[in-house]
């Protein structure tokens, strides 16, 4: 039997193959977590402010029932109180919520029983993040040359 002729049905089998699977996954663990579509989570506060926190940087989720629920963003904390947070926490944790809003009185009560309201959210920020960049001749210290 000749190998030449041998060898190119194998390859002949293996480009098949590949070109029916082209848009499938080359194996499971691809296909088990989806990529972050969102990379950061928008906290809408009922003033209008929106912050951005990025995921890269949520170290902690806390859940207390009673429903208050702490974010960690390195040295900024995050505290949610509201009703029915359960999903809203489970979302933050797989990184799969795009914003948090805080609502107010009259829109909790025009909610179904069950339906997840933000009732207030408080940012604290920490030390490091409270100071002012070091300036000189009023620019930052990093722009100078």
């Amino acid at each position: 039997m000749d190998t030449g002729t041998k060898r190119s049905s194998v390859v002949a089998g293996i480009l098949e193959s590949r070109q029916k699977d082209e848009n499938e996954p080359r194996d499971a663990s691809q296909a088990a977590r989806q990529a972050i579509p969102t990379p950061m989570l928008d906290i809408k506060l009922s003033g209008g402010d929106i912050e951005s926190f990025s995921y890269a940087y949520l170290t902690q989720v806390s859940f207390t029932p009673g429903d208050t629920l702490t974010l960690y963003f390195g040295e900024t904390k995050v505290v949610i109180d509201g009703q029915n947070l359960r999903d809203t926490r489970d979302r933050i944790r797989l990184h799969k919520e795009d914003w948090v809003q805080e609502g107010t009185e009259a829109e909790g009560d025009l909610k179904p029983d069950g339906a997840a309201h933000v009732s207030r959210i408080e940012i604290e920020k920490g030390e490091d993040e409270k100071k002012e960049p070091r300036r000189e001749n009023g620019r930052h210290k990093s722009v100078l040359r």
